[in-house]
């Protein structure tokens, strides 16, 4: 089954655009509003989750839908406790993206799952990108701030994302390789860049990918 990673600079509108193609395809938008429910369900304590994000660079949320709270993949690899340190955590990441690839019918945001899943089949992998000023107006618009601020968020966030998938040492996150289209939204309106992806993924299913 189908699922789709978008990876995206920061503030390129990858929330937006993934809620429009998991609407349009009927999938489940996993992003970070169900922190809490991940933490609860596999134990982690959310402040130490916190802490993690701020260390490893990124928000390093995990995350995980109601269909599969129960599913054995979110148990713990041996040995680990309910006090992650950070590789640790990368690991219980790297399986419940696994876990919700092997359902499809997801759209996941960051988290590094493009390259966690970038040899799974049906896994369709997506890169925004936008020009900075586009980038810093997004953030203005849509976390109400001023420009001053959104211009130091928009830096901060995209060195702690690159920081962030460059400690999977699985694969270069800029390699334009691994990617199936790299959509420039400071270019393309939302609403195509969603055309596109949901294409892409219905082009995918039909050919039995």
């Amino acid at each position: 089954m189908a699922v789709v990673s978008i990876t995206r600079q920061y503030g390129a509108g990858a929330h937006g655009i993934g809620k429009m193609v998991a609407d349009r395809l009927g999938f489940q938008l996993i992003d970070r509003e169900i922190l809490d429910l991940v933490a609860k369900q596999a134990g982690v304590n959310v402040s130490k989750i916190k802490e993690l994000e701020h260390q490893a660079g990124d928000r390093l949320a995990a995350f995980i839908s109601e269909m599969i709270s129960s599913a054995s993949m979110l148990r713990y690899p041996a040995g680990l406790a309910g006090d992650l340190d950070e590789q640790e955590y990368r690991l219980v990441l790297k399986r419940v993206i696994l876990g919700l690839a092997a359902r499809g019918r997801a759209v996941i945001i960051g988290r590094g799952a493009h390259l966690i899943l970038k040899d799974h089949p049906g896994a369709i992998c997506i890169y925004l990108v936008a020009e900075e000023k586009d980038r810093v107006a997004n953030l203005m618009s849509r976390q109400n701030l001023d420009r001053g601020k959104a211009e130091k968020v928009a830096l901060r966030e995209e060195k702690k994302r690159l920081v962030f998938l460059d400690g999977f040492g699985i694969h270069d996150p800029t390699d334009p390789l691994i990617y199936h289209a790299i959509i420039n939204t400071s270019l393309v309106d939302w609403e195509a860049a969603a055309d596109l992806i949901c294409r892409l993924v219905e082009a995918d299913t039909r050919e039995g990918g």
